[in-house]
């Protein structure tokens, strides 16, 4: 028998991953029970993150906290594990950003899933996924400018502190149902469902102290009016840990499109009914031969309390059981024969 070509043995390298990630019933010829692809990956992240900041003390002398937002872009990398049992898959997203916002952030976000067989081109999905995401921060000589109207008099505020140190920890379980509907192209199919989530959200930030200066402000001229602060505060060291917990709805659809599983397309797109936020991933694939190949990653992601953009990529290698790569070449020529 003569060695089948690299990209054709490729394509059935790429049909496999497809077939054990749940393929509709009239892909029902898989090979091996087992599967595992594992992708180091390196890419960029665009952050937008909130966190509490003191900007003063009330009449009974305690701090006032507001939201402070900042948003900043950074270099990291992290890998993905996916592995695949008959119908059953597993994925294990891990990354790392060790400067971006003048923080380290790490997560892992792992999935598992699965579709039941009915013999027709629709399946029902289940799944069950866990988000964990740390992130520590640290600014020095940190300053915030911001306006507030006290009954007509309008003030700006000019905070300033030597340091302040922020950690935020999010731990977000969520169970997910679908259906799968099988398309007559390709191997295309769409997969509309629904997921509840719950989000676990710990933030602790605390400084050494500073102080706030309160200036009248001319809202017309846009400047400050006279010659000293209407206000000093001065903010005590303080060490404040605030306890969140949040629940969402979310709505949306799986897409994969290919042509000849040598080249894929995995989209997803959901809606948070609860909070007003979106998110859209994009992970395109295509492979070299039976064990190498290259991954990249695109997400646009609106949560609660922070917003990231992401584009990661990096090679794909594939590991199956021996004789792997002669049973889908069987099991193709016998559904090709079958024609």
């Amino acid at each position: 028998m003569r060695p089948l070509p690299t990209i054709a043995r490729a394509a059935l390298a790429t049909a496999a991953i497809a077939l054990f990630a749940g393929r509709t019933a009239a892909s029902e010829a898989r090979g091996p029970d087992w599967l595992i692809l594992v992708t180091p990956t390196a890419g960029w992240l665009r952050n937008t993150t909130t966190f509490p900041i003191p900007v003063g003390r009330d009449e009974n002398d305690e701090l006032v906290f507001d939201d402070y937002e900042m948003t900043d872009d950074g270099w990291g990398g992290g890998f993905t594990l996916m592995g695949f049992y008959k119908r059953i898959s597993l994925t294990s997203v891990f990354f790392g950003f060790p400067e971006v916002n003048r923080a380290s952030l790490l997560g892992n976000i792992s999935y598992l899933s699965g579709t039941i067989p009915t013999g027709t081109f629709v399946e029902p999905y289940l799944g069950l996924g866990l988000a964990a995401v740390a992130t520590d921060a640290r600014f020095d000589d940190f300053r915030d400018v911001r306006d507030d109207d006290l009954g007509g008099l309008v003030l700006r505020g000019f905070a300033r502190m030597d340091w302040i140190a922020v950690e935020n920890r999010v731990v977000a379980p969520f169970p997910k149902a679908g259906v799968k509907f099988g398309l007559p192209i390709q191997h295309w199919y769409v997969l509309p469902f629904y997921s509840f989530m719950y989000e676990h959200v710990r933030t602790r930030a605390r400084s050494g102290g500073g102080r706030v200066e309160l200036w009248q402000l001319d809202t017309a001229s846009d400047e400050i009016v006279g010659d000293a602060p209407v206000d000093v505060i001065d903010i005590r060291a303080f060490d404040k840990t605030t306890v969140k917990d949040y629940t969402s709805h979310l709505v949306g659809s799986d897409f994969f499109f290919d042509f000849n599983y040598f080249l894929q397309l995995r989209a997803k797109v959901y809606y948070n009914v609860d909070h007003d936020l979106w998110t859209v991933r994009l992970i395109g694939s295509m492979l070299f031969n039976e064990h190498l190949g290259i991954s990249a990653y695109f997400e646009h992601t609106q949560k609660i309390t922070v917003t990231n953009t992401y584009f990661l990529v990096g090679p794909a290698f594939v590991f199956t059981p021996p004789g792997f790569m002669d049973e889908m070449l069987r099991r193709r020529r016998a559904a090709m024969e079958a024609k």
